[in-house]
């Protein structure tokens, strides 16, 4: 039996889109709008975890009149590299996801777009991701171009280890040392404390995310750490979130931050605490709700960032 004939039953079992983004995705034609949803144009929640370690990067190191262009190029690098990363992973778990209530209904697993042209699109944008970065230098091309092999390797973690949130926060940060190849020719300490901080954030908003599927995945024969701790992911996403905290703060010494950094670190770990507060491993919505506050953590951190470097911007 075919992904498309087993799609019609299940494909009203999942969670819509919701916001602008959705809106805007759902009044497009109808024979685009599998391409869209396929990139993901409709939850922009993922670009923005993808560029903002980029942007924290860039508040980091950034003299004032600098940066601006490349967090601009960031951004559409971002949107176009995860749509790809995204499509690619629906191609490869299309058999996966029309089993699990809450992806039965993307393009691939319903059988709304064929795969092979799924494929092509993918191939297109994750190219032309790379290039987008030429406006900066050839230099930044190469950088956002060794990210891809990470992308392209992730969909298969899940097959062969429960941690494929490691892999994933490991590539999903792929901006930040970009940045700080692209600034100071590499991470140095500061930034590889910083982009353990945020690949241990990025462990835990993904755990979180796995535990929507836990049940469906089990039947599925789909890995995560989900899968394997069940009800005990609490205290592993408590765990990486509080190592992201302390990694936070030690970055803070390395990088001789101001005051103003200390009460913005410490409002971003009541925002991560709140999330292993809410995020009941057993109630499926309010996992979805506490990923979906990540975009703002992601923010709380850059402000807490950019406020650390008030006087010491020259």
């Amino acid at each position: 039996m075919t992904v498309a004939s087993q799609a019609p039953a299940q494909v009203s079992t999942q969670v819509p889109a919701q916001g602008r983004a959705a809106r805007l995705v759902g009044r497009a034609p109808a024979g685009v709008r599998p391409c869209l949803e396929l990139l993901r144009l409709d939850r922009p929640v993922g670009a923005w975890l993808l560029v903002v370690p980029g942007w924290i990067a860039l508040g980091a190191i950034a003299g004032p009149r600098d940066g601006g262009l490349l967090g601009l190029l960031l951004l559409v690098y971002g949107v176009l590299s995860r749509g790809a990363a995204c499509g690619l992973n629906d191609v490869l778990d299309a058999r996966f996801d029309a089993q699990v209530p809450r992806t039965a209904g993307r393009p691939v697993a319903s059988g709304r777009l064929a795969a092979g042209r799924a494929l092509v699109l993918c191939v297109v944008v994750g190219a032309a991701a790379p290039l987008v970065m030429g406006f900066w230098s050839v230099e930044a091309v190469v950088w956002a171009a060794a990210g891809a092999p990470l992308a392209a390797v992730y969909p298969y973690m899940k097959r062969v280890t429960h941690w494929p949130h490691v892999w994933l926060g490991i590539t999903i940060n792929w901006t930040l040392p970009l940045v700080y190849g692209l600034l100071t020719g590499g991470l140095g300490l500061g930034g590889g404390v910083l982009y353990g901080a945020l690949i241990c954030w990025a462990v835990g908003t993904d755990v979180i995310y796995a535990c929507q599927d836990r049940e469906a995945d089990v039947r599925a024969g789909v890995r995560s750490a989900a899968v394997l701790l069940g009800r005990r992911s609490r205290v592993l996403v408590g765990g990486v979130y509080a190592g992201c905290v302390v990694l936070l703060a030690w970055f803070g010494v390395v990088a001789g931050l101001g005051p103003l950094y200390w009460p913005g670190l410490c409002v971003v770990a009541g925002q991560l605490g709140w999330q292993v507060w809410r995020a009941d491993p057993a109630d499926v919505g309010a996992c979805g709700r506490a990923f979906g506050t990540n975009p703002l953590c992601g923010l709380l951190i850059l402000v807490a960032v950019l406020a650390g470097r008030i006087g010491t911007l020259g």
